[in-house]
């Protein structure tokens, strides 16, 4: 019984000091694989505020601004060694409700979602913690969009009605095919618009799918001269070119130009 009793307490302190842990790299708390039982809220919060204070370290891909009808999407993917450590969904409905996800892994598996509605002057954070595929706390708060300075605390919410966390893993599917341009999301030629005071090319869904994407063209290169030329040609043809996202708005990146090297550049 007293050997059981000192198993026990230095696996107990072992746990402790690993938790205590600190490093800069996001990674480095998943090392911990023994004690993955053990993740609570506390853990998964030291390790996504890593994630946070170092996104500008980790490798970035976006995908394109997809809009259909009034609603506009566009995903974020952050990798560190080639292995995703966050998503990020944008969501904008115009003046009606603005919503901002951002799905947290550790080695694969979904830890922590964070859910950002705005609506009107209205802010709503919600923070889902899960464990094993298993929600087993939520939090939540709300505020005035205009009061940002003073955020109320985060309130523990009932976990009784929150469903299926695999209706995660469909999002997160969702958010995928966004990056790879795949199933719904995958885009065709449509049109160029040359015009005075801005120009701008419209891509379509190969199938069924309403989603269409628009790219600004600031800079013409050999690809927009052929589109121009002969766009018929092109029409609902896959065409291959690189694009970045600023201020909520694809832009096409010529491929002389020198920001074909910069990081977060897509294509």
């Amino acid at each position: 019984m007293k050997f059981f009793t000192a198993s026990a307490s230095v696996y107990l302190l072992c746990v402790l000091y690993s938790c205590n842990l600190k490093s800069n790299h996001p990674q480095a708390e998943l090392a911990q694989d023994s004690v993955a039982t053990a993740i609570n809220e506390k853990i998964i919060n030291s390790y996504t505020d890593s994630i946070d204070k170092n996104i500008d370290k980790t490798e970035k891909k976006s995908s394109l601004l997809y809009t259909i009808r009034d609603h506009s999407l566009y995903v974020e993917q952050y990798q560190d060694n080639g292995n995703t450590i966050l998503l990020l969904s944008n969501g904008d409905n115009g003046a009606l409700k603005n919503t901002r996800k951002a799905f947290y892994f550790k080695n694969d598996s979904l830890i922590l979602v964070k859910t950002s509605n705005i609506q009107g002057t209205m802010l709503k954070d919600t923070l889902t913690y899960l464990r094993n595929n298993t929600i087993f706390k939520m939090t939540q708060r709300e505020s005035s969009n205009e009061n940002q300075q003073k955020k109320p605390s985060y309130k523990i919410i009932s976990t009784s009605n929150t469903g299926n966390p695999e209706a995660y893993q469909q999002q997160i599917k969702f958010l995928q095919d966004a990056l790879a341009q795949q199933n719904q999301f995958e885009m065709v030629f449509e049109a160029i618009h040359i015009l005075p005071e801005e120009s701008y090319m419209s891509l379509k869904s190969k199938t069924n799918s309403a989603y269409q994407a628009t790219l600004l063209i600031e800079e013409k290169d050999a690809l927009i001269d052929s589109l121009i030329a002969d766009p018929l040609k092109y029409k609902g043809e896959k065409i291959r070119f690189n694009w970045i996202i600023k201020d909520k708005q694809a832009i096409y990146v010529p491929v002389a130009s020198k920001v074909t090297s910069a990081k977060g550049l897509n294509k």
